[in-house]
């Protein structure tokens, strides 16, 4: 059924009616391509009447796939749709062929890519690879899953395209020959497809191209424990990570490769999750030829991405806020993810920890053995309420429980207002430091999906930062 392999454009001339399963924007930047080179582009969708129908010749409903794989001749799958979808399995049955996105895209450009994978930290491991590699191959894009379609961009003549996979994109694309690739971690996630860690694990290994001399694979060693019948004797596969060749070493902060040591003192993200994301961005740099000082003058200038544990500018707050750390992270939609981001602080640090939306499949220990080492208030918000409450409620630890992000940063703020009129807090809540109120930090890390209340991640960021500025202005 999934194509075994990348056609060449060619193949395509012989398919004139192409069906798009699953609109969104992947969907509808497929359906761009292909009517702008004369094809005839139908939808299916869940919700046809949400569609952009100026797209399509026709927007049907996805219940019917008889009736709609009437002389179709190929299908774009997008990348949320199941594979045991009925479409596809009636597809299977009259043996017509099925392409990701991603593949589609792969079909027309020709040049190196850039791919990245695994469970957190790929889109700012993508956008700092790109960063870098821009200042070398400034004729390059960027695209994949942190939000622009790779099928947008590529029937333009670049010279390099940097690419975010996730495991569902990678899942449904055959040999995509990639020119240098990254695994960067594996924790539980997608479960809800994947079944099984093993099969997650296969899904993101399919980002390797080994058989090509040429590729180079970086690889998290955590990842093997999840798919331990590979073959790790491969000369282009190299392990970035503790007592490996790649590393990163604290105090003081440096990258470490086989041939070169960076000074990452004033690279501007914080905490050991970052340094590992560079560390890789450094390994897929040097892997394209560019050399220690395009690397090291390029990653110092990367400010990060919107919603990924980004500072709130605090020049407009009152002065009583000005001091406190706003940090916006909707980006964290799992548990690992959030864990990754906190890494950083200890009991005693003046931590404010806000969760919500709707929480995966994924197990709760490791974030409550956390918990119980930090003791920091918990804010949670939304459907993560009844999912976590029972949970939460049996560590005896101080934890706070809404129906909205409005509300819970109203309460929030009247408990902050308290805290900083009285300078008197739970000990084990702020550090003592002779200025309590400077040592306060509020991080908005959901470890849920956004669509309990929020459209996406986007739209949740944007909402946090709105409230904070109209309650702390």
């Amino acid at each position: 059924m999934f194509s075994q392999s990348i056609p060449q454009a060619s193949d395509l001339d012989k398919f004139k009616k192409f069906l798009i399963l699953g609109g969104g924007s992947s969907g509808d930047s497929s359906a761009k391509l292909l009517t702008s080179l004369g094809k005839i582009c139908i939808l299916a969708d869940k919700f046809p009447e949400k569609a952009n129908s100026t797209l399509y010749e026709e927007v049907l409903s996805d219940n019917h796939p008889q009736e709609i794989l009437r002389e179709v001749d190929c299908i774009i799958k997008s990348p949320g749709i199941l594979p045991n979808h009925p479409i596809l399995e009636e597809a299977k049955e009259r043996q017509i062929p099925v392409l990701s996105e991603i593949g589609l895209g792969r079909v027309f450009y020709k040049g190196p890519i850039i791919g990245i994978t695994g469970t957190d930290g790929k889109s700012t491991t993508t956008a700092l690879t790109y960063h870098i590699l821009k200042s070398k191959f400034p004729n390059s894009k960027m695209g994949g899953n942190i939000g622009v379609p790779f099928t947008s961009f590529c029937l333009e003549p670049l010279d390099l395209v940097v690419l975010e996979l996730s495991s569902y994109q990678l899942d449904d694309s055959p040999n995509l020959h990639i020119t240098s690739s990254a695994i960067l971690n594996l924790a539980s996630d997608h479960l809800e497809r994947h079944k099984t860690m093993e099969s997650y694990a296969k899904a993101k290994w399919k980002i390797q191209n080994l058989e090509n001399p040429n590729h180079r694979l970086f690889v998290n060693p955590n990842f093997f424990q999840f798919f331990p019948t590979l073959n790790q004797k491969n000369s282009n596969l190299h392990l970035i990570g503790e007592n490996q060749k790649y590393f990163v070493s604290l105090e003081p902060n440096l990258v470490h490769t086989p041939n070169n040591t960076y000074d990452v003192s004033k690279f501007p993200l914080k905490g050991k999750h970052n340094l590992m994301n560079l560390c890789f961005a450094i390994a897929l740099s040097e892997s394209m030829g560019m050399e220690k000082e395009e690397i090291q003058t390029s990653f110092e200038s990367f400010m990060g991405l919107p919603h990924r544990f980004r500072k709130i500018e605090n020049s407009a707050f009152q002065n009583l806020y000005k001091s406190i750390q706003f940090i916006n992270d909707s980006k964290s939609t799992n548990l690992h993810s959030m864990l990754s981001g906190i890494s950083g602080f200890k009991k005693g640090d003046g931590l404010f920890l806000i969760l919500g939306g709707i929480p995966k499949q994924e197990p709760i220990e490791l974030f409550l053995k956390r918990w119980k080492e930090l003791e920091c208030p918990i804010w949670v918000y939304g459907k993560a309420v009844e999912v976590w409450k029972p949970e939460f409620e049996k560590t005896g630890l101080a934890a706070y429980y809404f129906p909205n992000l409005s509300s819970l940063l109203e309460n929030l703020k009247n408990k902050i207002d308290s805290h900083l009129k009285t300078n008197t807090f739970d000990s084990s809540v702020v550090r003592k430091t002779g200025n309590e109120s400077n040592s306060l930090s509020v991080i908005f890390s959901p470890a849920g999906a956004s669509f309990d209340l929020y459209k996406n991640f986007e739209e949740r960021g944007n909402h946090f930062e709105s409230l904070v500025r109209q309650l702390f202005s």
